[in-house]
């Protein structure tokens, strides 16, 4: 994430709707990927200090969930990123709007990334675009109808089970599947990945690539993940595949790359634009980005909290993330 400023100077955040020094309205401008300032027009609409006019987005105006734009020439209620909700959370259900702002803040965070590595959104070939329904099940709400729901994707619809949303009970999952990493923002990223392979994977030698770093994807995969879920990951995982679970399938591999690949650049753009890191250089962006990782880890076990990024690469891994940092290069 690259820093924003406000008109006035001061250092201003991604999600922000106010800036907290001189009380400016703001809003982000995902065309530009620009935090905005905002004056109100004397037809009370919003203009930016360029003369651009802008509408809130009406989940804005209905809920103080987004803080993203919608311009003034549009005839879009919604902004870019709230136009792609088929289902969303019932809100008259006690603390489900709170649950819901979670997940659209990272929904917002996933598609800044998708949008900086111009990666096509609405639609690509055959696929219908991205779209996001956001479910309960009767674990959570015994008067909702599903009794079961799984987060995951099918043909460009991401479904996120709410109780991701909700700490605690995340918390309980991670624990239970044994994992060190479990986050919002790494279950839209995951399933992103999915969305994105077949363009960012085409038959020919691009393919014939990934089946020599990641394995052959024709390979069965409910049967594949039947096996993950009843005996677990094969001995000597870590030192060819980023987590457990990408050693399930060559496609659930591929997922949880790109979906480690989406981090890594995230997190370097906010190191690099926030002066944590100088003097790249030359120097290989997934090794730049380990070294890095180690002082994150070490500042948090300063203040004895968690690792943020408990990983460490194997080199087959690092070259996962090499083909798929060239893959998108290669849209671009």
């Amino acid at each position: 994430m690259k820093t924003f400023h406000c008109r006035c100077g001061q250092r201003v955040f991604f999600d922000n709707t106010q800036c907290n020094r001189c009380g400016a309205g703001l809003g982000f401008d995902s065309a530009a990927l620009e935090l905005r300032p905002l004056s109100v027009h004397a037809d009370g609409g919003r203009v930016d200090d360029s003369g651009d006019q802008w509408r809130h987005c009406r989940n804005r105006e209905e809920y103080e969930l987004c803080n993203w734009l919608v311009p003034a020439d549009s005839t879009d209620e919604f902004c870019q990123s709230c136009r792609l909700n088929e289902v969303i959370p019932n809100l008259s259900t006690p603390g489900n709007i709170a649950l819901w702002y979670r997940l659209e803040a990272a929904k917002r965070r996933l598609l800044y990334s998708l949008i900086g590595l111009d990666l096509p959104i609405n639609s690509h070939d055959d696929e219908p675009g991205l779209r996001f329904r956001f479910l309960e099940d009767q674990r959570r709400n015994p008067n909702v109808l599903e009794q079961f729901v799984s987060t995951g994707h099918t043909r460009g619809t991401i479904t996120i089970n709410l109780a991701e949303a909700d700490d605690v009970t995340r918390h309980e999952i991670r624990e239970s599947m044994l994992e060190r990493y479990r986050t919002l923002l790494g279950h839209f990223r995951h399933e992103a990945g999915h969305y994105y392979f077949d363009l960012l994977v085409p038959h020919g030698p691009e393919r014939d690539e990934f089946r020599g770093l990641f394995g052959d994807e024709r390979l069965p995969y409910e049967p594949a993940l039947e096996a993950y879920y009843r005996d677990g990951a094969p001995p000597g995982w870590p030192a060819r595949h980023v987590s457990a679970y990408a050693a399930a399938h060559p496609h659930e591999d591929w997922a949880e790359t790109f979906a480690h690949y989406l981090h890594i650049r995230d997190a370097l753009e906010t190191a690099d634009d926030s002066g944590l890191l100088t003097g790249g250089g030359n120097q290989d962006w997934v090794v730049r980005w380990m070294s890095f990782a180690v002082t994150l880890n070490e500042l948090n076990r300063s203040l004895g909290t968690d690792d943020p990024y408990p990983f460490v690469f194997a080199e087959p891994v690092a070259d996962r993330l090499r083909f798929i940092d060239r893959q998108v290069g290669r849209l671009a």
